[in-house]
């Protein structure tokens, strides 16, 4: 399974590992995985890494993360994503744009996780 829960500091964080995944229909599972863990979780209460680290995104993909990302916001305070190519990033940009999450990106796992543990302070402390 690509999408499991750590803890970091504290944290539990959701890892959505979809790097290197080496076709269209292993990623389209790997999604649909990840929609239905996440939707188990407590609404706003799911902070998300998304490592997409050499994966290609096909328009089915796309499509796949777009609708991920929408069945996600009620369960979702923040996320960072990992492993954006220049063509990912203007598919994310149009993502975060129409579904109005915040998600940021990061250069590694280590700096998604920082940026989260911190984002969790700061929502705990306006809690």
């Amino acid at each position: 399974m690509r999408t499991t829960f750590i803890i970091d500091r504290g944290v539990r964080i959701c890892l959505l590992d979809f790097s290197h995944v080496p076709d269209e229909a292993t990623a389209l599972a790997a999604i649909e995985d990840a929609r239905r863990l996440i939707a188990r979780e407590s609404p706003k209460s799911v902070y998300t890494l998304t490592d997409v680290t050499g994966s290609r995104v096909t328009s089915p993909i796309r499509s796949a993360l777009h609708a991920l990302t929408q069945a996600n916001a009620p369960y979702v305070v923040a996320g960072a994503v990992v492993g954006v190519t220049s063509i990912q990033m203007i598919i994310l940009r149009g993502i975060v744009q129409l579904t109005k999450r915040r998600l940021v990106v990061s250069n590694t796992r280590e700096e998604a996780r920082d940026w989260l543990v911190a984002e969790a302070g700061r929502t705990s402390a306006t809690a």
